[in-house]
C-alpha cells in the first residue's frame, strides 16, 4: 500500500512538473509575442530630412544605387509644383542627406505639361530609367532612359518597342545584372473598390544580343488584377510590389515575392512591418538588404494645406529596419573604376559574368563612359567575371557564394592596358649570342606594314608596344642571315601585358675552298687551317688530315671577315692573311719551302710612331713566328727591319735596328735561343716598292724574316 501511495505520489509530482512546464511555456510564449507586438509598436518609422522629404512638396519613388549612396526621386518642386527628378546622396549611412538637385537634362527637356516620375536608378548609378510623357512617346507615357556623364545626366532616350507602346507604361525597375526589367502597364484604366487606379506588372529580358525582347505578364501570384510599383531588388530574386488584395490593410500595400530556382514565384509576403491603412507604395532597398525606403501617405501638413489648398494628400519618403525574414537574398557587391593602367583614363567596358559550375553565361553588365561600374552577386552560385572593352586587355576574377553567410561590399579598381610588351630576344642560332636585327611589323588584318609602333631596345633587346586588338606578323631580318617569321595575335582574349619570345636567325653560309700547296713544285701540302672570326670572336680549326691532296673545304658565315693562318709541316713556312666570306670562294696558299735565303715577309708587324715599341695588334703575328721557329728548332733566321725615306737616312737605319732588337727580344721571351735569331736594321736602304704614295711607304715599314742556315 505504502509502496502504491508513493507511486500516486510521483505521478502527480510529475503531472505537476508537467502542468507548471506548460503554463511556463504559455506565459513565455506570451510574453515573447507580446514583447515582439510591442518592439513593433515601438518601431517608428524615419522620415527623411526635411531639406529632401519636405512637407511643402510630395515625394515618390525613391531608388538607390547598389551603394546606397545615391538618391533619386520624385517631387513637385519645379516651378508651379510641377513634377520632375530629383538626386541627392549621402555620406554618413543617410544619417543626413545633401540638398535635392534637380536633374535639369530631363526636367526641362519636354513641355511644361509634361509627366516625368517612376525613377529607377541602376545598382552601378550609371543609368537612370522613368516614365515620361514627351513627345517621342508612343502611348500617353512611356519608358526612358539616360546616362550619367561625369556628375550630369544625358537627355533622355525612348527606350522603344517592344517595351514602350501606344498604351501606358511606366514605373521602370532593372535587375542589378541589367538582364531584365519589371514595369507597369494597363490597357484600360481600372479602379479597385477603394477607388484606387490598378495597374499589371509586366517583365521584359534582354535576348543573346542585348535587345530587350517582347514583354510579359508576370504570372499569379503575382498578377492579380491591382498592382503598382515593382521594384526588383539587388539579389535579382525579391520583388517588392504594392498591391490592393486580400490580407491586405485596406488600400495599396507592400508585399515580397521570391524567385525560386524552380522559375516560379512564391506565395506573396505582406510587409506587415511597415505597411497602414493608407497607401503605402514605391518601396526600394539598399543593396546590404537592410534599410527599407518607401513613400508613406498621410495627412496634409495645416500650413501646407492653407497654400495649397487643393493639395490632397501628403507623401513623404521614409526609412525602416528590415526584420531579419524579410530579407532578400544575401549578395555581395563589387564597385570601383576601370581604367587605363598607362594614363588612369576611364574605359568604357563591358563585365560578363558565368557560372563556373556549368559554364552558363549569366549575363553582361556594361561600364559607363566614366569608369565606374557596380557589379551585384547574389549567393547560391560559383561565379566567374571577365572584363572585356574592345581595344584592351581582359581581366578574369572568380567568387564563390554557393555558401555566402553576409552581404559584403567590396572595393576592386580594374586596371587595363590598350598595348603589349612584346620582349624580343634575337640571337646568333651558331653562336647564341644576341644580336642586332630589324623588324618589320604587318596587320593581318589590313595587310599593312605598320611603322609607328613603339620600339624600345635595352642592352640588345627590344620590347615592342604593340596596341591589342589585331594580329601581326613580325619579320626579323639582318643582313647574311636567314629571315625569321612569326604570327602574334592580340586579336581576342589577353590577360598578361609582357610577353617574351626568343628568335634565332642561322647565319647564311658559303662554302670556302682552301688550296694549299708548295710555292715551287705546286703540289698539295697538308696543313693547319685556322679561321678567326673578328666580327664574332668565332674560331674554326681545320685539321691536317683533312685535306690530304692540299684541298681543305669549310663552311663560313657569308659576308664576315676573317683572319687566315696557315700552319705547315715542318720545313714550311707559315701563311696569315685576311678575307671576306662571300666574296671570294676559292683561296690559293702557297707555302714556301725553309731553305737558306728564303725570305718570309711578316704581316701585321707595325710600331709607334718615330718609336720601336711594337703595337699590340701586332702580336697576332709575332706568335705566329714564335710557333715556326718552335716547329722548325733546326733553323737561323734574321729579322730584318726597314723604313720609309721619310726623315733622315741616319735616323731611319738607328730606328729600324731598333726595331728589329725588338722583335728578337719578344721571340726570345719564349725559350728561342739567342743564336737562332740575327736581327738587323736596313733602314730605307731596300724598299720594297717606291715611296711615292701614303700606301706604298706603309709597305716599305716591314719586318722581314730570311731563312739563313738549316742545321741537320
Amino acid at each position: 500500500m505504502n509502496t502504491c501511495a508513493n507511486n500516486k505520489c510521483m505521478i502527480k509530482e510529475k503531472n505537476n512538473k508537467h502542468l507548471l512546464l506548460v503554463k511556463s511555456t504559455i506565459v513565455f510564449c506570451f510574453l515573447f509575442f507580446a514583447c515582439q507586438s510591442l518592439l513593433l509598436a515601438q518601431r517608428e518609422y524615419k522620415k527623411l530630412p526635411d531639406n529632401v522629404s519636405s512637407s511643402s512638396f510630395r515625394e515618390y519613388a525613391p531608388t538607390l544605387n547598389a551603394e546606397g549612396n545615391i538618391m533619386v526621386f520624385q517631387a513637385n518642386m519645379g516651378e508651379g509644383n510641377r513634377w520632375g527628378i530629383y538626386e541627392t546622396t549621402t555620406a554618413d549611412n543617410g544619417v543626413t542627406w545633401t540638398d535635392p538637385v534637380p536633374l535639369d537634362s530631363i526636367n526641362n527637356y519636354g513641355a511644361p505639361n509634361d509627366l516625368i516620375g517612376g525613377p529607377s536608378i541602376s545598382y552601378d548609378g550609371n543609368t537612370l530609367y522613368y516614365f515620361a510623357s514627351f513627345k517621342e512617346s508612343l502611348g500617353s507615357e512611356d519608358i526612358f532612359y539616360s546616362t550619367r556623364i561625369g556628375d550630369k545626366w544625358s537627355s533622355p532616350k525612348n527606350i522603344g518597342a517592344p517595351i514602350n507602346t501606344a498604351l501606358y507604361e511606366g514605373f521602370p525597375s532593372v535587375s542589378a545584372d541589367g538582364q531584365s526589367m519589371y514595369f507597369i502597364c494597363f490597357d484600360t484604366l481600372n479602379t479597385s473598390d477603394t477607388g484606387s487606379s490598378c495597374f499589371s506588372i509586366k517583365v521584359a529580358k534582354k535576348d543573346g544580343k542585348g535587345n530587350w525582347a517582347e514583354p510579359v505578364f508576370l504570372p499569379a501570384p503575382i498578377n492579380l488584377g491591382c498592382e503598382k510599383a515593382p521594384r526588383i531588388l539587388s539579389d535579382g530574386r525579391s520583388l517588392i510590389f504594392s498591391s490592393i488584395r486580400a490580407g491586405g490593410k485596406g488600400k495599396y500595400d507592400l508585399w515580397m515575392s521570391k524567385l525560386g530556382f524552380n522559375g516560379e514565384w512564391s506565395e506573396p509576403v505582406n510587409l506587415d512591418f511597415v505597411n497602414t491603412k493608407r497607401d503605402d507604395l514605391y518601396a526600394s532597398i539598399s543593396a546590404s538588404g537592410e534599410t527599407l525606403y518607401f513613400l508613406n501617405d498621410g495627412e496634409v501638413d495645416p500650413k501646407v494645406l492653407k497654400k495649397y489648398p487643393n493639395m490632397k494628400g501628403q507623401e513623404d519618403i521614409f526609412t525602416a529596419f528590415i526584420p531579419e525574414h524579410f530579407r532578400l537574398y544575401k549578395n555581395v557587391t563589387f564597385q570601383g573604376k576601370v581604367f587605363n593602367i598607362e594614363d588612369n583614363s576611364p574605359v568604357s567596358a563591358t563585365i560578363s559574368v558565368r557560372d563556373r559550375s556549368t559554364t552558363e553565361k549569366l549575363f553582361d553588365l556594361p561600364v559607363a563612359e566614366d569608369g565606374k561600374y557596380a557589379l551585384v552577386l547574389t549567393e547560391g552560385i560559383d561565379y566567374e567575371a571577365s572584363v572585356n572593352a574592345e581595344g584592351y586587355s581582359n581581366i578574369i576574377f572568380s567568387e564563390d557564394l554557393t555558401e555566402l553567410e553576409e552581404y559584403k561590399q567590396i572595393n576592386k579598381d580594374i586596371s587595363l592596358f590598350n598595348r603589349t610588351d612584346l620582349e624580343l630576344e634575337i640571337y646568333d642560332a651558331d653562336l647564341m649570342e644576341l644580336i642586332n636585327a630589324q623588324i618589320q611589323i604587318k596587320s593581318l588584318t589590313t595587310q599593312e606594314i605598320i611603322t609607328d609602333i613603339e620600339i624600345i631596345e635595352k642592352e640588345n633587346i627590344k620590347h615592342l608596344l604593340l596596341p591589342i586588338g589585331d594580329k601581326y606578323e613580325l619579320t626579323i631580318s639582318k643582313n647574311n642571315f636567314q629571315t625569321s617569321v612569326f604570327n602574334f595575335d592580340l586579336s581576342s582574349f589577353v590577360l598578361y601585358q609582357k610577353f617574351q619570345k626568343s628568335i634565332e636567325l642561322a647565319p647564311n653560309k658559303v662554302e670556302l675552298e682552301f688550296n694549299i700547296a708548295d710555292a715551287t713544285t705546286h703540289e698539295g701540302l697538308e696543313a693547319m687551317i685556322f679561321l678567326y672570326n673578328t666580327d664574332t670572336d668565332e674560331r674554326i680549326a681545320i685539321p691536317a688530315e683533312m685535306g690530304a691532296d692540299g684541298k681543305y673545304k669549310v663552311e663560313v658565315r657569308d659576308g664576315a671577315n676573317y683572319q687566315v693562318e696557315v700552319r705547315s709541316p715542318r720545313g714550311y713556312s707559315f701563311f696569315s692573311s685576311k678575307l671576306k666570306a662571300g666574296k671570294k670562294k676559292n683561296f690559293d696558299v702557297a707555302l714556301t719551302e725553309l731553305k737558306p735565303n728564303t725570305k718570309l715577309p711578316l704581316k701585321d708587324i707595325l710600331f709607334e710612331s718615330n718609336s720601336s715599341e711594337i703595337i699590340e695588334s701586332s702580336y697576332k703575328e709575332l706568335k705566329r713566328l714564335v710557333k715556326l721557329m718552335k716547329d722548325n728548332p733546326n733553323i737561323v733566321v734574321e729579322l730584318a727591319a726597314h723604313t720609309d725615306d721619310v726623315g733622315a737616312e741616319n735616323y731611319n737605319q738607328k730606328l729600324s735596328e731598333s726595331r728589329a732588337q725588338t722583335v728578337a727580344m719578344y721571340v726570345m721571351q719564349f725559350n728561342i735561343p739567342r743564336a737562332r735569331l740575327a736581327p738587323r736594321g736596313y733602314g730605307e736602304s731596300q724598299p720594297s716598292t717606291t715611296n711615292d704614295t701614303e700606301e706604298n711607304k706603309a709597305k716599305n715599314r716591314r719586318v722581314e724574316l730570311m731563312v739563313l742556315s738549316i742545321n741537320n
